[in-house]
């Protein structure tokens, strides 16, 4: 599949405006796949202390996919800031 200029665009938009402060992000990866039931759209992040976050979406629509992974990706990463900060809350 060729990725268009415009879904490249708008998922390094998409990317570049998360908060990469908890877990810090040091690395991420955007896989788009198109497959004869739908578009596929794999997001995963590389972070501090060997944590990796990643997610899968599947939908008709590239975008959509996109979207819907992302969100997932935020919430990982929401989960994992607070485990975080209750194991050094602990620690203290």
């Amino acid at each position: 599949m060729d990725l268009t200029d415009s879904m490249r665009n708008y998922a390094e938009k998409k990317i570049t405006g998360i908060p990469m402060t908890t877990p810090r992000i040091t690395d991420a990866k955007v896989v788009f796949d198109t497959q004869k039931h739908g578009k596929i759209a794999e997001v995963v992040f590389y972070c501090a202390n060997h944590v990796t976050l990643e997610a899968k979406t599947e939908t008709t629509n590239l975008y959509e996919a996109f979207d819907l992974t992302l969100s997932k990706i935020q919430r990982q990463m929401r989960k994992e800031k607070t485990r975080l900060e209750r194991l050094n809350h602990g620690a203290a």
